[in-house]
């Protein structure tokens, strides 16, 4: 297996700093321009605190690149990781709805090994499937307990990992 770099594509990256501008730019003018009462300058600003941080996450995916290789998962960039596959101790895939009836939504995997920081990627990451397919052949082969919605999701995914089925 060769290596292979993935990043978030550009249009989703656009698309998050619309949503956080806007948001800040909402909960921030009102606090700069007209004299608002306490209570209501605290939920302001905590609005405009709460886009703010979805700005620099977004930054942060913008500026990460994902290498999938044979042995590793790097995450290379400002808040960057490595992830050995044959070191991994925890992996939770977990699947968050937009709708109420679960037709619409993401996936966030969440994968670690011995002495590194967990890496997390979600669904609007290029290549998300085969970096899931990979951390679900490593979690089988250390022997990672994975838990029943992380193997749902995986069985979602068309995955199946031995040893890990559903018990009724």
């Amino acid at each position: 297996m060769s290596s292979s770099d993935m990043r978030y594509p550009r249009p989703t990256l656009l698309a998050d700093y619309v949503r956080a501008g806007v948001g800040a730019v909402l909960c921030g003018l009102p606090l700069v321009l007209i004299d608002v009462n306490r209570w209501i300058a605290a939920i302001l600003l905590a609005g405009f605190v709460l886009f703010a941080a979805f700005i620099v996450r977004t930054a942060l995916r913008q500026h990460t690149r994902y290498v999938l290789g044979p042995d590793t998962l790097c995450a290379d960039g400002p808040a960057g990781s490595l992830v050995e596959w044959n070191r991994l101790d925890r992996m939770k895939l977990s699947y968050f709805s937009t709708k109420r009836d679960r037709s619409d939504g993401w996936m966030q995997l969440a994968v670690g090994s011995a002495g590194a920081r967990t890496v997390k990627v979600d669904s609007a990451l290029e290549g998300f499937y085969d970096i899931v397919e990979r951390a679900a052949r490593a979690a089988e082969s250390t022997g990672v307990e994975l838990s029943a919605a992380t193997r749902a999701n995986l069985r979602s995914m068309g995955i199946s990992v031995a040893g890990q089925e559903e018990t009724v």
